[in-house]
């Protein structure tokens, strides 16, 4: 299975397919099996034994929605609902008896402050609160309505929004300011555990930081301790609005991936990377000039929720029905697909266009001809191509204020990982871990492309964290030195694992799972057979292995035994940015030894 994936990759055209098709879709795949976005995870490896569970992210924006992937953790429905055919009213009935992770509602709604998690702009399905949704379920999805593939970096973490706008649709700066404001006010950020503030929106127009109301206030949550992050924005010109010119807030520009994924040991590395059109700046801080963006999170072809119980949601989940149908040959299912499109599309809507040709189309289909089917797929790729179609229930979406959310996302890993850090601590950690692109604009390319995996890696090894002196997990090392690590009490004597070889150096394997019954290590070297090489469980819920591996390339997993998986379950190392097609839905981490 692991080679024919990787001949799959190797059959991957270096150019777009989506020109293939007529009409073109709206984002790039290479190889027919990938015609759809790829996951937050499946670009930039996260460390998923971090959720955000107790940290809060509170987020600023124009509206919101309490999407089905904001549910708890341990929220089971079973059986799945309908969700295309709900109404809005059935939608919202069915999400309250549900267990949330949004612990709070504010609604500056023109002036007054509405409170509660009860107020009618949160069940909203009108256009302010399509923004806002997008950007809390980037960062905490859990993915629950796409099987969860496309979870947010943080899918436990709390979400607290916090609606700026006005009724008339504007977000004016004094609104952004009111937000900043509540969360100050009697330590509101504290009292609903607040470590990370994600700010989509920008002020009215740029001014010095020590002149804006908005950027003091960005400044006042940062000595508390919190990591304040604001999206750059997205007209590529020299000009930072507040509060993303502020020193102590953390600025997120993007970069552009072709939607592939960001393989480290392939020939051409990140060189499918490019860079966004994203704002950027100069600023003054207290250590001297700074330069805006900090750092840079993905900001093109991101998958993200479609807002429930509206027109575009059913149309989506009609598109994809007819488009798995037609791809399947099921012609009496296709026709049946057909007539329900036409049902919902809403023929009167001057929005919706080629309602005509639909329904001619509706009416033709038992001809079977082929010029009816291409007309078929025709209007299908449409109707894909307008919605940014991705899944029956999702999108792809683009923009700063998309790269924000995710690095916000990862910052409540990192506090999860390690509560003893600060906003500031968090900030220079993500910065020192990203990975450079010294060919990009200096003036643009802040530390480079964030790297949930390391950021969080690093946290742990922080002072107060669990990882706190150990060694990283995949490090070579010599005999000698592991010797040293043995006696320092880093590493336990029985996590020596020997393979007979002669070879005097050994690679180190630590995974971090406090629950687990037991951790082995599984791989071609051992034939992947769980239990064969099993991993010494230390300290603070760290298992250690060190394995004596000659010169060669060694994909592997953790084998782990839990309660959620008791017959063990196949993980790839966090803690590696190296990996290898595996044929499962997940890669296998990889080890090149020289």
């Amino acid at each position: 299975m692991m080679q024919y994936a990787q001949q799959l990759v190797t059959e991957r055209s270096v150019f777009s397919l989506n020109v293939a098709t007529d009409p073109h879709t709206t984002f790039p795949y290479y190889h027919p099996a990938e015609e759809t976005a790829l996951s937050q995870p499946e670009r930039l490896l996260d460390y998923p034994s971090f959720s955000g569970r107790g940290v809060t992210i509170a987020f600023l924006d124009s509206g919101f929605f309490p999407h089905p992937d904001l549910l708890a953790a341990d929220c089971r429905l079973d059986p799945m609902p309908k969700w295309e055919t709900l109404e809005r009213s059935e939608v919202q009935d069915l999400l309250q008896g549900e267990p949330s992770r949004l612990i709070h509602y504010v609604d500056l709604n023109d002036g007054d402050i509405l409170e509660g998690t009860d107020q009618p702009s949160l069940w909203d399905t009108a256009r302010l609160s399509w923004h806002g949704q997008m950007t809390s379920v980037l960062a905490a999805g859990n993915g629950l309505m796409s099987g969860g593939r496309f979870r947010g970096y943080a899918p436990e973490a709390n979400v607290l929004p916090i609606k700026v706008s006005r009724s008339n649709g504007s977000i004016p700066e004094s609104e952004i300011l009111a937000g900043l404001q509540w969360l100050l006010r009697e330590e509101n950020w504290q009292r609903y555990g607040v470590r990370v503030v994600n700010i989509s929106v920008g002020g009215d127009f740029p001014r010095a930081w020590e002149e804006s109301e908005l950027s003091l206030a960005a400044e006042a949550l940062s000595e508390r301790g919190v990591l304040v992050l604001a999206a750059a924005g997205n007209s590529g010109s020299p000009v930072l609005l507040p509060p993303a010119q502020t020193p102590s807030v953390l600025t997120v520009g993007g970069y552009e991936d072709a939607n592939q994924r960001g393989d480290l040991l392939a020939p051409r590395g990140l060189s499918h990377c490019s860079q966004y059109h994203h704002n950027y700046g100069e600023v003054m801080g207290p250590d001297g000039r700074e330069q805006k963006p900090e750092i840079l999170g993905l900001a093109r072809f991101v998958p993200s929720p479609l807002l429930p119980a509206t027109p575009t949601f059913r149309e989506a989940h009609a598109i994809g029905a007819l488009r798995d149908t037609l791809s399947g040959g099921d012609d009496e299912h296709a026709r049946a697909i057909m007539a329900h499109w036409q049902r919902i599309m809403h023929v009167d809507d001057p929005r919706l266009p080629d309602q005509e040709t639909l329904l001619s189309l509706a009416t033709r289909f038992d001809s079977q001809e082929e010029q009816t089917l291409h007309e078929v797929w025709y209007a299908l790729r449409k109707r894909m191509n307008a919605h940014k179609w991705i899944h029956d229930f999702y999108q792809h979406v683009d923009g700063t204020s998309v790269a924000v959310a995710q690095v916000a996302a990862v910052a409540a890993q990192m506090f999860q990982a390690n509560p003893r850090l600060t906003g500031r601590q968090v900030k220079t950690i993500l910065m020192a871990t990203a990975m450079e692109m010294p060919h990009w604009p200096a003036e643009q390319r802040g530390s480079g492309i964030v790297q949930p995996g390391a950021a969080v890696t690093a946290a742990l090894r922080a002072a107060g964290g669990v990882g706190y002196g150990l060694p990283q997990s995949a490090t070579r090392v010599s005999e000698s030195r592991l010797r040293k690590w043995i006696f320092q009490g880093k590493v336990p004597r029985a996590a020596v694992l020997r393979t007979g070889s002669h070879y005097h150096h050994f690679t180190y394997f630590s995974y971090y799972a406090p629950h687990a019954r037991a951790v082995s290590l599984i791989g071609s070297f051992n034939n992947w057979v769980p239990d064969a090489m099993p991993l010494t469980r230390g300290p603070n819920g760290w298992w250690h292995g060190a394995l004596d591996l000659e010169p060669g390339i060694y994909p592997y997993r953790f084998w782990c035994v839990d309660a959620r998986y008791p017959h063990g379950s196949g993980r790839r190392d966090p803690e590696n940015p190296f990996f290898t097609e595996s044929g499962l839905r997940t890669y296998h981490s990889v080890i090149p030894i020289e």
